[in-house]
């Protein structure tokens, strides 16, 4: 039986499709080819282009990025096969294709160790100076898996600050508030949706207010359960 990466690298494996703070570029974290792929938009028509991807090392497998809003020129991306999370500088060549710069590359635990065998790195999302990433299946609460935080500086270099727990299993999506004082977390296996409080001075993530049971229970490794949460603010 092939193993969980093997089987997650058979094929590309585009697993997200982002526009850049300009909107004239498309990127997509490829986890099957580890690649971020890069495509130029043309705005009168909507075509693409596509502009020469930036290779991953081999085994990374990108899944989940985002643009972080303080500094639009710095990328962060979630890696699930080498469960890390990488920093890249953002460049537009006059007239040419976006390229990025791997300046940074953490583990999402402290210390920068590895994570336990079977973790998986899931969806990475930025609020003021702070960068939150998902670990599924880390089991750092046991049986709950957690979410890491980093500061970052002025330049978008990531320092670890914490783990807190998902308040369930394999926390598949997670999205911060707009007034950035809630987190919400959507526990795929355990289909739970967890509120979590956010200090919006240090970052830090703070006690659970709400559990809601949101339909069944799935089972790690299938596409059961809670998949997506989202704020409506």
């Amino acid at each position: 039986m092939k193993s969980y990466s093997r089987r997650r690298q058979d094929a590309p494996h585009p697993h997200q499709v982002l526009a850049d703070p300009t909107g004239n570029f498309l990127l997509s974290p490829d986890l099957g080819a580890d690649l971020i792929r890069i495509y130029s938009i043309n705005k009168s028509t909507g075509k693409l282009t596509t502009c020469t991807p930036f290779s991953t090392p081999g085994g990374t497998g990108p899944r989940h990025g985002g643009f972080w809003e303080k500094n639009p020129n710095v990328l962060f991306v979630g890696n699930e096969l080498s469960n890390t999370v990488s920093a890249y500088t953002v460049t537009y060549p006059s007239g040419g294709c976006l390229t990025l710069n791997r300046f940074q590359t953490l583990t999402t635990i402290a210390n920068n160790k590895t994570l336990p065998s079977g973790s998986k790195v899931a969806e990475v999302h930025t609020k003021d100076n702070f960068l939150y990433v998902a670990n599924r299946r880390d089991l750092s609460f046991n049986p709950n898996d957690s979410i890491a935080t980093f500061s970052l500086d002025s330049a978008g270099t990531m320092a670890f600050q914490q783990i807190t727990s998902s308040g369930g299993t394999y926390p598949r999506t997670f999205a911060i508030a707009k007034a950035g004082d809630l987190v919400v977390i959507g526990d795929q296996t355990t289909a739970n949706v967890v509120v979590v409080k956010r200090n919006n001075e240090t970052g830090l993530l703070g006690p659970q207010v709400a559990s809601m049971r949101i339909g069944s229970v799935g089972q790690a490794e299938n596409d059961n359960g809670l998949s997506a949460v989202l704020w409506d603010d």
